[in-house]
Formats: structure tokens, C-alpha cells, sequence
């Protein structure tokens, strides 16, 4: 078996040369298909590894819940090709490959607690029968710290190898886009590792599927680091958008008209407002860090909340809006437009909704099919079906065809006297509203 480490790049720098290296794909999910895809397009022999033996049945059969016809398309492909197959034991996936990339998801409960047994457990298994000169990739976030003092450590007690001198650990932190998923072999991408020889490896590997550079850092915690501040920067600014335009209301002013004077000369100021597209998981990596190490993170606490407790604002503009239909939020049809995943603050927006007594219906126009199969009252497959007959619709998040909506064939097919409430700021108020419609949004004026 050819030694990862000390690879050099005219080993793999044609398709004909990768095929005799084997890389094994922990948790074929999201992340772990669009590598699975990237590498086998590349050249590789690529074995996907998950512990739902339902997931693994479909990619053998060239399908996938998560993506589109066309990563199906290459899926088929790759395994007719021999580049793509699956392995339901760890170890035995592990022990056939050169390169392990691991995209294990964490887990959060309904406290907000990051769960990371999973991963620790698959950690204990590639230890058990990780070889000299393999290549480990973590490519999910990480807490600061987590990589060295967790992953590091379980991977070097189960093999009795060490880090940097008999195999090579690194940090990959991949950020996805559900709605182009090529997207992440197309940005700028940052690896890190505590040793040359493992991060020039890893480059090597990378580059075959990155079109853009690979910027290497030799320290974990500053890339762990760098990626929780972005996240809760950007969080931050979401906060602090969603707060002005609440403010914006109360003052019977537009968010948005305020924020085309300013946006040019202030990139702190966001046309982003609402409530985030994701799973928490993420957002709450940073605050465990700075748990974990004794230190205060204030105002990422209070974004967090603000955000989170946007979902309680929506209730209060949909009721207020329904009361002027002549409805109440019992037993009222909505229908809810926007990105949907487990674990979110979009799916507890939901159970909020349905405990005042409504009757949900969601459309996501990029929902992995596992959803529609998983939750079949709760999805619709199109916008049209989605609005049927509802009282109110509700739109929490951008999408090209929302923005073309057509406000007359909308009104025949909903409830009239009807509801919008748009938490996106897509829609135009007074065409709403000329189209009979009683109109809400964040940011927007508020009615008298």
C-alpha cells in the first residue's frame, strides 16, 4: 500500500496514477457525498463508510437524499467505474485506504449541547487499525482545542502511533452550500496541521479537486479559532441587523430603504435579516470553547438570543396579521417558505407554530429528498402545492423563485382574506397589498 506522507505531486498529478490510492469517507452525508463525488471525478477510489445502512443502500444504488439528478448522475458513474463503493464496517474501510477524511456530524439537543460521541467513537475505531503513513483529514468544525486535545489523542492511544511522526493529522474545515454543491471545490480553502510533511500531503491530495489556493496553517487552535469568530461574526451581524429592523418599525420607517443609503459606506449594515439557514451546531461551537476555557462570550450570547428568539416575533406579526383577516392562529393553515434543517432554529420556528394550534405545511425548494420521505405530512414538493388553500404564508428565506411570485394567481390559490409575512425582505409590500393581501415583514413599516 503507497505511504501518504512524503507523497510527491507528479505521483498523483494524473487520473491514471490516483487510482492506486483509496481514500475512505467517514459519514456519507452532505459533506461526505460531495468529497466522495470531488475525489472519484478526480480519480481516486473512494470508499463511503456511514453507520445508516439505509443511506449506504441508496448510494449503491447511485442515489442520494441530500443532492440533485446530477451528483446522482456521478454517482452512478463513479461506481460503474469501480471509483465508488460503500463499506458498512469502519474498520475494514479504514484499513483499505491511504487517506481517511472524517465528516462525522454533531450532534445538539433541544439544551443546546453539543454531542460529540459519535465522532470520538469512530476516532477509537480508525485508531484500532490505522496503518503507518495514512492521512487523517478532519473536515468538520471544530471547537478550539478539540482536534489536539480530543481527536489527536484518541487516534494516537488506539493505534499507539504518534501524530506527525508515523501518520498525519489535519484540520479541513469544508463550508457547504446545499444549493450548489460544487460550490466548495470552487472557494479559497485553509488546512492545518503541526508538521510540514502532513500539510504538503494534504495539499498535494486537495489540490486534485480545489481550483482555487490552499492556504496552510501550522496550528490548529488558529484555524479552529479563525473559523468560530467568522461564524459568530457573522452572527453578530445578523443580530444586529434583525435588531434595527425591528427599531425600524417601531419608527414606522423601511429597514431597507434605510439600508441603501448607508450599505455603500458601511459593510457592517446587512440586507440579511431573519432567521438563519442551518443547523445550530455551529453557532454553539464557539460558546463551549469559551466555556471550556474559562472565558466570557458576551455579546455572541446575546446574538444567539436575539436570533433565536426572532422565531417569537414572527408568532406576534402572524398573529397580528391574522387578526386583521379575522382569524386566529388556531386551527389556521400556514405555509411556510424557506431552507429547512434538523436541528435548527427553523425547525423549532415549526414546533412553536404548532403548538399555538396551526396546521403547518413547509416547501423548500432544496430539500434533500430524505426530508420529504422522513416528514411526508409536513413537506410539500412545490410552491403551489405549498400555498393550496392556506391562510397565511410565511417566508423566511431568499429564493429566485419567490421574488417572481405573482400576487393575483397567489390570491386564487390561497384563503382570501390572507396573510403574508415576509421575514426576508424578497417581496414588494404595496404589490402584496394591492393584491388584496395583508402584508407584514421584518424591517418593514408597521400598520397602525
Amino acid at each position: 500500500m503507497s505511504l501518504i506522507l512524503g507523497l510527491e505531486p507528479s505521483e498523483i498529478e494524473e487520473k491514471e496514477k490516483r487510482e492506486k490510492f483509496t481514500i475512505s469517507i467517514i459519514g456519507c452525508r452532505k459533506a461526505g457525498i460531495q468529497f466522495a463525488v470531488a475525489f472519484a471525478d478526480a480519480g481516486f477510489r473512494v470508499i463511503c463508510n456511514d453507520d445508516d445502512q439505509n443511506l449506504l443502500q441508496l448510494l449503491i444504488k447511485g442515489k442520494t437524499p441530500y443532492f440533485t439528478r446530477e451528483i446522482e448522475s456521478k454517482i452512478k458513474s463513479n461506481i460503474k467505474r469501480g471509483r465508488i463503493r460503500t463499506e458498512s464496517d469502519i474498520k475494514t474501510a479504514v484499513s483499505q485506504s491511504q487517506i481517511v477524511i472524517l465528516t462525522t456530524f454533531i450532534k445538539i439537543n433541544i439544551r443546546n449541547k453539543l454531542n460529540f460521541s459519535k465522532i470520538e467513537r469512530n476516532c477509537k475505531k480508525i485508531g484500532k487499525v490505522l496503518n503507518r503513513g495514512m492521512l487523517i483529514i478532519y473536515a468538520n468544525i471544530s471547537g478550539i482545542g478539540y482536534i489536539e486535545k480530543t481527536i489527536k489523542s484518541i487516534l494516537e492511544d488506539t493505534s499507539g502511533f504518534r501524530a506527525s511522526e508515523d501518520f498525519g493529522l489535519v484540520y479541513c474545515p469544508i463550508q457547504l452550500n446545499d444549493k450548489n454543491p460544487n460550490i466548495f471545490t470552487e472557494k479559497d480553502l485553509m488546512i492545518a496541521g503541526t508538521d510540514k510533511e502532513s500539510l504538503n500531503a494534504a495539499e498535494i491530495v486537495l489540490k486534485t479537486i480545489m481550483k482555487k489556493e490552499i492556504k496552510k496553517i501550522t496550528d490548529f487552535k488558529i484555524l479552529e479559532a479563525a473559523i468560530l469568530f467568522a461564524i459568530a461574526n457573522n452572527d453578530l451581524k445578523l443580530a444586529f441587523a434583525n435588531e434595527m429592523a425591528i427599531f425600524s418599525e417601531k419608527l414606522g420607517l423601511d429597514y431597507f430603504e434605510i439600508i441603501k443609503i448607508i450599505e455603500e459606506k458601511n459593510t457592517f449594515f446587512s440586507q440579511n435579516i431573519g432567521i438563519e439557514e442551518g443547523e445550530k451546531s455551529k453557532f454553539y461551537m464557539l460558546l463551549e470553547s469559551a466555556d471550556n476555557n474559562a472565558a466570557n462570550a458576551k455579546l455572541c450570547i446575546l446574538a444567539r438570543k436575539i436570533n433565536e428568539g426572532l422565531g417569537r416575533y414572527l408568532i406576534k406579526l402572524t398573529q397580528q396579521s391574522l387578526r386583521t383577516c379575522g382569524k386566529t392562529l388556531r386551527r389556521t393553515k400556514i405555509s411556510i417558505i424557506g431552507s429547512f434543517q434538523p436541528r435548527s432554529t427553523v425547525s423549532e420556528l415549526i414546533k412553536l407554530i404548532e403548538k399555538k394550534g396551526a396546521k403547518i405545511n413547509f416547501y423548500d425548494p432544496f430539500l434533500p429528498k430524505i426530508y420529504l420521505q422522513d416528514y411526508q405530512k409536513l413537506f410539500k414538493r412545490t410552491f403551489n402545492e405549498a400555498v393550496e388553500g392556506v391562510d397565511c404564508l410565511i417566508i423566511l428565506h431568499h429564493h429566485p423563485k419567490i421574488k417572481r411570485i405573482n400576487f393575483k394567481k397567489l390570491s386564487a390559490r390561497m384563503k382570501m382574506p390572507a396573510a403574508i409575512i415576509d421575514f426576508s425582505g424578497i417581496l414588494e409590500p404595496k404589490k402584496a397589498e394591492k393584491a388584496g393581501f395583508i402584508f407584514s415583514g421584518l424591517g418593514r413599516e408597521a400598520k397602525k
